[in-house]
Formats: structure tokens, C-alpha cells, sequence
């Protein structure tokens, strides 16, 4: 069984938002030390301690960076914002943008790590890290991180969950996290007369609560699921169907994934949720008023938040409880840092960007668009919390509270061929084609091949 729990040990003590320049008052230059081959060492002391990255990135040579990203266009435009601030405070630093989509980037890291040439900044999602973990291509950003004190500002131990390689090295400074949970229309749950859910709610209430609302109107579903139900049965009851560390399928036997299965299937074929398992959408989505609940994640607020303005109210609520394996729901966790070329010319300057990043309270301000900044002294404050522009208030620390409930996602390589079949076969089940239990062993036996020819 695989199970990562990433926790979050958000700040207890009052934190000074004016300590936000960068990780340390004293910056050595870790950067200083390292060749291009990506050999890095803490920096040394005396002189060296006195040539800080802050004025590597601040001098009058010239700099030219390349930075690469994945994002839809409001995500783009953040970023792009982001690095021009930057340059407008380091006049010196010129920085070349290469983005697309996130489906898109997954092929521009292919051809980057194949042709052993990735840009001096570039993004990661944590489920993409899995292939290239053994790279030396990236810099190892430990020395930085301890030579600057970046420790103080993150959740280190969610840094290493994510970040850290089987050899110790840490490939990625965080940015963003990004969770699940369950918007709810209270507009639907008053005319259905059913309370509004709470932390402590369990499978059954929510079942229950979507039935009552799907009965309320033929164009009115209880629940939406989206495209995402292949995403959650993989571990959705803490028993993972596949053992990633063995490379190992873990299907027969596995009451939580045929409870899972049969939980979707279930609610899909009474109707108290669409079908939209390939992604067609016929019924539009939560903006609409149309549905009493929706599984939903941190970047799907800014939408609800522009799209239904004072159409209807609504909040969001952590994913239920499940009774019969006393476990909440795993939301599927994806983290979002930035990692270095071991390549690079400029690694001062690189890190320099890469701290401005992940330790400033503008840069985390404006990453609460896509996910929950992971510079804790912003995201523990009241100022964050309640921070929503023009947008409509809604629960932010439900996001939060569902990290220490989170499982990691795998979808490159073999994972993202099992993950094909079993989507495959799942729709079967839903077109009443095959079993639940004719499923499983498929699974079982295909995915076990699967695996075996990626030995």
C-alpha cells in the first residue's frame, strides 16, 4: 500500500509579513561554489560568505535566463508577471519565456530531458517527477536551502516528501499545493432542506444529500464528479491499486478499490452524477447552479469565484468520511516547485529568481490563483485566509486541511499505461459490459504485464 501523507505545520507564532526579501538577512552564495556539472557544496566560509546571491543578481553584467512553465492563460500571465517584476528589479536579468499547457508540457519535458538540455528556471509538478528522479540534470538545491535559511519559510517536510530523490538531493523549491474538495450549493441543499455539510460529514450524508437534490428537478444532479473519478479510485480509501515502490499491481483482494469502483458506478447509474469520465460536458459545470455538489480543486475557485458572482451561494467542505474503512477521502495531491539546470551559467541569478518565487508575499499572493502558496508565513496568516480580491469568500482552510488527507498521483511511463486500462475497464463496468469483479482481475493481469515490460 502506498499512502503519502504530506502534513503541513502551518505557523503557530505571529509572523512579521515585512520579513519577506528573501530566506536569510545574511545571503551566502551557495551558487558560488558550484561548477556546471551541477556538483554543488555549502558555500565556504570567509570571502565567499560575502558574495551573496542578492549581489550576484543585483550586479551590471548582463544575464540572460530562459524559463520554462505549463499553465492555461491566467496561470501563464501570473507567472509571466511574476518574472517581470523580477526584472524590473534586476534591470541586468532578461528572462525568455517557454510555456504551454499543462497536457502539452508533459512532452516538453521529454524532449528537454532527452536531449539533455532543460531551461535555467523551470517548473515541476510532483506527479511529473517520478521519470526523471534519477537525472542529474537538476541542480541540487539543499546546499541553497540551508546556506539561505529558505527552511524557515516552508514545510520541509512536505519539501522533502515531493522534492527529495532516492540520493538525498532536493530538486525543487515549492510554490504551490494543490487539493480537492467538495464545493456545495446552499441555494440547492435550502430548497432540498438539508443542512449545509460540515468537516465531520461521512460518505452516506453525502449520498444521501446528493439523491434528495437530484429529486428536485430533472436538469438537477446531486453531484458532479468531472473528469476526475479515474484520478480519485486509485487510492481514494488509503489502499492504492497499484504498489508504486515495488512496481507491483495491487488489485485482487483490494476491498478498498472495489468499494471505490462500486461507489462511482453507483452514484453515475442512479443519476445522481453525470458521466463525464472522457471529459464531455453536456451539462455545463458547477457555475451553472445546476448541481448541489462538485468535486473541485484550489484552481477551480478563481472560475466559481468570476463565473457565478451572486448567482447562488456557496462554500466548499473537506472530501467525507468513509464509515466502513474510517478513513477520509485522499484528495490527489499535486505540489508545483521550481527546479534549477545543472547547466546553467547563472545558477546565483537562478536562485535568486527561484527565492523571489517561493519566499515573497507578492509572489504568494499571486499563486493563491492556482493553489495554496507554500510560503507558510502568508498562508498561515488571517491576511490570506481572508484575502479574495472581489471574488466571493469561501472556506480557504478547508484546501489546507486536506493536505494531511492527500496521496501523491502517478500518470507518466507505466502508471500513466495502467491508469489508461483501468479507465478503460471502469467504463466498461459503467456501460454494464463487464463486472466489478471482471474489472479487478483485468486489471490484475494487464496491469502486472504492464509492469513487467518496463523491467
Amino acid at each position: 500500500m502506498v499512502k503519502k501523507k504530506i502534513l503541513v505545520s502551518l505557523l503557530t507564532a505571529a509572523v512579521t509579513l515585512t520579513m519577506l526579501a528573501g530566506c536569510g538577512s545574511g545571503q551566502d552564495n551557495a551558487a558560488s561554489n558550484a561548477d556546471n556539472t551541477g556538483n554543488t557544496s555549502a558555500a565556504t566560509e570567509g570571502n565567499a560568505a560575502d558574495e551573496g546571491t542578492e549581489q550576484a543578481a543585483s550586479t551590471e553584467e548582463e544575464v540572460e535566463l530562459t524559463f520554462g512553465f505549463f499553465g492555461d492563460d491566467p496561470e501563464a500571465e501570473m507567472k509571466m508577471g511574476l518574472a517581470n517584476a523580477y526584472m524590473e528589479e534586476h534591470p541586468n536579468v532578461k528572462i525568455e519565456f517557454e510555456y504551454c499547457s499543462g497536457a502539452d508540457y508533459l512532452t516538453k519535458l521529454q524532449t528537454w530531458f532527452s536531449s539533455e538540455e532543460t531551461p535555467d528556471v523551470f517548473a515541476l509538478a510532483s506527479d511529473q517527477l517520478y521519470p526523471y528522479k534519477d537525472s542529474l540534470l537538476f541542480e541540487d538545491l539543499k546546499p541553497y536551502i540551508e546556506n539561505d535559511g529558505c527552511s524557515e519559510y516552508w514545510d520541509m517536510d512536505s519539501v522533502e516528501a515531493n522534492w527529495k530523490t532516492d540520493d538525498g538531493r532536493i530538486v525543487a523549491a515549492p510554490f504551490v499545493s494543490k487539493t480537492f474538495a467538495i464545493a456545495y450549493n446552499k441555494a440547492l441543499f435550502d430548497q432540498a432542506q438539508i443542512p449545509y455539510p460540515t468537516s465531520d460529514w461521512t460518505e452516506k450524508d453525502m449520498l444521501d444529500a446528493a439523491e434528495k437534490i437530484s429529486a428536485l428537478g430533472d436538469d438537477i444532479y446531486g453531484i458532479r464528479w468531472g473528469v476526475r473519478v479515474p484520478e480519485f479510485y486509485r487510492n481514494l480509501y488509503g489502499n492504492m491499486f497499484y504498489d508504486v515502490e515495488n512496481t507491483k499491481m495491487n488489485v485482487e483482494g483490494n476491498e478498498e478499490f472495489k468499494a471505490t469502483i462500486t461507489m462511482f458506478v453507483d452514484s453515475i447509474q442512479r443519476g445522481l452524477a453525470p458521466d463525464e469520465t472522457d471529459g464531455v460536458i453536456s451539462t455545463g459545470g458547477f457555475e451553472t447552479g445546476k448541481f448541489g455538489m462538485a468535486l473541485s480543486a484550489t484552481w477551480d475557485m478563481s472560475t466559481y469565484e468570476s463565473a457565478i458572482g451572486d448567482s447562488f451561494q456557496w462554500d466548499v467542505v473537506e472530501l467525507p468520511i468513509n464509515e466502513q474503512f474510517n478513513t477520509r477521502w485522499l484528495t490527489s495531491f499535486r505540489g508545483n516547485g521550481w527546479c534549477m539546470s545543472s547547466k546553467s551559467k547563472y545558477k546565483d541569478v537562478c536562485w535568486d529568481f527561484i527565492k523571489y518565487m517561493t519566499t515573497t508575499e507578492e509572489a504568494a499572493k499571486a499563486a493563491q490563483s492556482i493553489g495554496i502558496p507554500n510560503f507558510q508565513p502568508y498562508v498561515s496568516s488571517d491576511e490570506y485566509l481572508n484575502d479574495f480580491g472581489e471574488g466571493t469568500p469561501y472556506n480557504k482552510s478547508v484546501f489546507i486541511n486536506m493536505i494531511s488527507s492527500s496521496t501523491p498521483f502517478y500518470n507518466l511511463g507505466s502508471f500513466a499505461q495502467i491508469n489508461d486500462l483501468t479507465k478503460a475497464d471502469y467504463q466498461k463496468v459503467l456501460a454494464g459490459d463487464m463486472t466489478v469483479e471482471e474489472m479487478m482481475a483485468d486489471v490484475q493481469e494487464q496491469g502486472s504485464l504492464i509492469f513487467d515490460s518496463y523491467q
